[in-house]
């Protein structure tokens, strides 16, 4: 069968030019994947249609749909930690009129977890000039002010900004009363008190707020609310650090039984960083648990912390002794001489010998109170108890001090970065006046002068530099051997001088550290040699500087009518001007191991 072939024709279909069409699938397929999931494909294809629309009001609508997306996704994304992927999307936003102002906002928050905290505070302040509802941003500011910035004053006054529209946040309440603590020690106690008992109010149960109304009340000698607070504290899952601040809030107000008890927490406290420990603590050897009877036993007491500890703690080896059979003592290096020297009746080693060394127990040194059943009124040896060879002194004193009649000063300014962080140390600024007393003579006893403050002493000052001489601790007890007075801030060299018996002026902050108890009239208790001048409000050092200069105008003036009681040294050493320096200090300051 013929089958007949129909000519087909096809039809051409014309192509829609009219890009208004495939700009609304595109829309389409944008709102599509976004709600799916695939934020990348959808936003990319929102920004296309942006870009290809004419339409203005048209063109407004996409870019809303786009900015709502993106918004979504970028929050999406700071949930995740995925903070630059989120910024990225917050930087595209922001090339199209109308995005959220909350993007200033959300870009700080990025930039604050990673670690810009510049630029957070500058995303962040902007966000707080244009945005109609800010105050959630001051708590940000806060935040990053106080934990990044270490910006403590202006941190308050963002938390307290937070306060108006957050008038029942504990924390922020917490926060205002810890920092108005920190920053301004004695000062303003009644704030202190009043935003940590409102956060107490709202939240008395937090061991945190607990803790810090326990301290502050402390601070101001208010025992009895003091007191109710760390008993509350107690029932609260305290941590190691809360029971070691208990141990110290307890010494400093005369309860040495049960403060050195609480104090043992030390080894355990979670924030430690990087103070040094005895090693052995790590391997649980042998150690005492001060219930034992070691009448037969060799004890090895260990250092712990820093060198003022181990000046410190080492008088209480004649109560140690009476108790066992003999007593091995690990110290730093810098101190093996000086303790040898100072006959302490007491075997003495570096921490490299303890592999070596045989014994039964051992204690970490600032137990020894416990040990020893210490209290305010028995410190004993505190007339001194370290001593330097009358040779070691003179060949120091004929080789450094300056052979001449002046009265001559010892001074030591400032401490370790510990002591910085509880307001010990003085400006060396303060202490100018006494190198321009007439008749006499200035000697830094700064082993490292971290602030280079000594190379910015005026011309007409008198300041000689032995800190470079110093090898180790018994160098620099020769050297206070070698003053008629010494005076310096809470730090090693104080306690060196108060062991020595050295006739010292202490300068402390109105907030001292834990152990000063006593710091009126004309010892420290710990150490009789000590004379205490302290601020009547914190860092008002003009005040006690000014009562040492009385003094030493008087102990210039006993001397003078005192005759010498042994030959002067030779001189080798000038003192004229700020550059002055003893014969050889050029000794380097690098060898010296006994930071101050």
């Amino acid at each position: 069968m013929q089958v007949s072939k129909r000519l087909v024709v096809r039809k051409e279909i014309p192509i829609d030019s009219s890009k208004e069409l495939l700009n609304s699938l595109d829309v389409s397929m944008a709102d599509y994947y976004c709600k799916n999931g695939n934020f990348k494909r959808g936003l990319e294809l929102f920004r296309s249609a942006i870009d290809k629309t004419f339409n203005e009001n048209e063109r407004i609508n996409i870019t809303n749909k786009y900015l709502n997306a993106a918004l979504f996704y970028g929050r999406k994304l700071f949930s995740e930690k995925n903070y630059i992927d989120a910024v990225e999307q917050y930087r595209d936003m922001m090339n199209y009129s109308g995005f959220p102002v909350t993007v200033y906002k959300q870009i700080g928050l990025c930039m604050k977890e990673m670690g810009d905290a510049d630029l957070a505070i500058k995303f962040l302040k902007r966000f707080e000039e244009i945005s109609p509802d800010k105050e959630d941003v001051y708590i940000y500011l806060a935040d990053i002010t106080y934990g990044q910035i270490k910006d403590n004053e202006r941190a308050i006054e963002y938390y307290e900004k937070a306060l108006v529209k957050n008038p029942n946040n504990f924390a922020i309440y917490n926060m205002l009363g810890h920092l108005y603590s920190t920053c301004y020690q004695d000062k303003f106690k009644d704030k202190q008190i009043y935003y940590l008992k409102r956060a107490f109010e709202l939240a008395p149960n937090n061991r945190i707020v607990v803790k810090n109304l326990a301290y502050v009340y402390g601070k101001f000698d208010e025992v009895q609310h003091a007191d109710e607070m760390y008993q509350k504290l107690m029932y609260l899952n305290p941590t190691h650090s809360d029971l070691h601040a208990y141990g110290a809030y307890l010494v400093k107000h005369k309860r040495f039984s049960e403060g050195f008890k609480f104090l043992q927490h030390r080894f355990l406290k979670e924030d430690l960083g990087n103070v040094a420990f005895p090693e052995l603590l790590k391997t649980k050897k042998k150690k005492w648990n001060m219930k034992l009877d070691i009448s037969n036993k060799v004890i090895l007491a260990h250092f712990e912390q820093g060198f003022g500890d181990s000046i410190m703690f080492a008088r209480f080896f004649d109560d140690l002794k009476k108790r066992c059979k003999d007593v091995l003592f690990v110290v730093q290096d810098s101190l093996i001489d000086l303790m040898k020297d100072s006959n302490l009746g007491v075997e003495v080693y570096s921490e490299r010998d303890i592999h070596k060394l045989n014994y039964d127990l051992w204690i970490p040194l600032m137990d020894l109170p416990i040990v020893c059943e210490t209290q305010p009124d028995n410190i004993p040896n505190a007339k001194g108890y370290l001593k330097v060879p009358d040779d070691k002194i003179n060949a120091y004193k004929k080789k450094y001090i300056n052979d001449n009649k002046k009265f001559k000063i010892g001074i030591a300014y400032e401490g370790t970065m510990a002591s910085k962080e509880t307001d010990r140390d003085i400006p060396l600024e303060y202490l100018y006046p006494l190198m321009r007393l007439p008749g006499v003579e200035v000697y830094s006893f700064q082993v490292d002068d971290l602030t280079r403050q000594m190379d910015r002493i005026p011309e007409d000052t008198n300041l000689i530099r032995l800190g470079g001489t110093f090898k180790n601790w018994e160098d620099t007890a020769c050297a206070m051997n070698c003053m008629d007075l010494m005076v310096t801030t809470d730090n090693g060299v104080m306690n060196l001088a108060g062991a020595l018996g050295v006739k010292t002026f202490g300068l402390f902050n109105k907030i001292t550290e834990w152990r000063w108890f006593k710091t009126e009239g004309d010892d420290i208790a710990w150490y009789k040699s000590i004379k205490p001048f302290q601020t009547t409000t914190s860092k008002a050092w003009d005040g006690p500087v000014q009562e040492i200069i009385k003094e030493i105008e008087n102990l210039i003036k006993k001397k003078k009518t005192t005759k010498p009681s042994a030959p002067k040294a030779v001189k080798t050493a000038k003192s004229t001007g700020k550059k002055t320096t003893a014969k050889t200090s050029k000794t380097t300051s690098k060898t010296a191991k006994n930071k101050k």
